[in-house]
């Protein structure tokens, strides 16, 4: 597979978030938590077994002679490393010891301090190198140390050794037990610092994590509490839209009650006006019938008089007042 095909593809698989989970979870164990070193580990590792098969071996014979070597002496001294950890011999491949740390990273689980530095230190080339040159340093001066008291007390070697030279090599024993007591040390405090790196760059991760949520959390009571009060605000505007509607109803109301006993008071008036017309008709009426009543009357009393009927005139008189 071409370059350009393969930073394309592993592109896709970030930006669609189908990353391969055994290597996704080594690089977030290698770059302590920290996105972006993540993703710069998770590149480098895929671009490199996706363009395994394509690309012809490196050979390096001074590496595969070395690393030989550091398992031969691993194995003479008994002594263990960070390979033990992964379980996989010294002269390993490295497609052999990432397939070891996909196995170790595949179910999830959480990975001790050891296992996380063993995965660091092997899981590139440049430091998997240095780590290898700095383990063979370190064999090599044991080695040295035991070979030099061992040859000078074989019996053989001297057979006729002076006391001189039997102190000699006492001397030298004891002194080449003392250096590999002090390499043993020295092995001892630069594993028990690297374990202390291991659980610190744990500690970060694990506050990171504590932090991540305490920001989730922040921001969920924040969303909750802008939800609140938008729903405070959605009734408070709700109330008071109804309010203003029953104002509205309240003054409708008002106005029509007005109108009403208005209408109600000028047909009061209109009929108490009609009344008072009625009764000035009827006055006028009574007063031209009393009026016509006197003019007749008058008009008899005349024709009685006229007709010299003084009695009859005498009565009308009388019925007239």
């Amino acid at each position: 597979m071409h370059a350009d095909e393969c930073y394309r593809k592993i592109a896709e698989e970030i930006d669609s978030g189908q990353q391969d989970p055994a290597l996704w979870t080594w690089a977030l164990a290698g770059s302590g938590g920290d996105t972006d070193k993540t993703k710069a580990l998770y590149i480098r590792r895929r671009f490199a077994a996706l363009t395994a098969g394509t690309q012809p071996p490196v050979q390096n014979s001074e590496l595969d002679r070395l690393r030989g070597e550091l398992r031969r002496q691993l194995a003479l001294q008994r002594k263990q490393s960070l390979y033990s950890v992964l379980g996989v011999p010294a002269d390993s491949s490295d497609a052999a010891i990432t397939e070891a740390i996909g196995r170790l990273t595949a179910s999830g689980a959480a990975l001790d301090a050891e296992t996380r530095y063993a995965i660091d230190a092997l899981g590139h080339a440049a430091t998997r190198e240095e780590f290898d040159r700095r383990l063979m340093e370190q064999l090599s001066s044991r080695k040295a140390a035991i070979a030099v008291p061992l040859a000078a007390a074989r019996p053989e070697a001297a057979p006729a050794a002076t006391n001189a030279l039997k102190i000699a090599a006492a001397v030298t024993l004891v002194l080449g037990l003392g250096y590999l007591g002090l390499g043993y040390s020295k092995d001892k405090t630069e594993r028990e610092l690297r374990l202390k790196e291991a659980q610190l760059r744990e500690a970060q991760v694990q506050r990171a994590a504590e932090i991540a949520d305490r920001i989730v959390d922040t921001q969920q009571t924040v969303i909750e509490a802008s939800a609140a009060a938008q729903e405070r605000n959605a009734e408070a505007r709700e109330r008071a839209l109804m309010e203003s509607r029953m104002r509205e109803d309240k003054y409708r109301l008002d106005n029509a009650y007005r109108q009403e006993q208005q209408a109600a008071q000028a047909e009061q008036r209109r009929q108490q006006m009609e009344q008072s017309r009625l009764q000035a008709e009827t006055r006028r009426k009574d007063a031209e019938a009393a009026a016509a009543m006197r003019t007749v009357r008058q008009q008899a009393i005349q024709d009685a008089i006229a007709r010299g009927n003084h009695n009859e005139a005498q009565r009308l008189r009388a019925q007239q007042y």
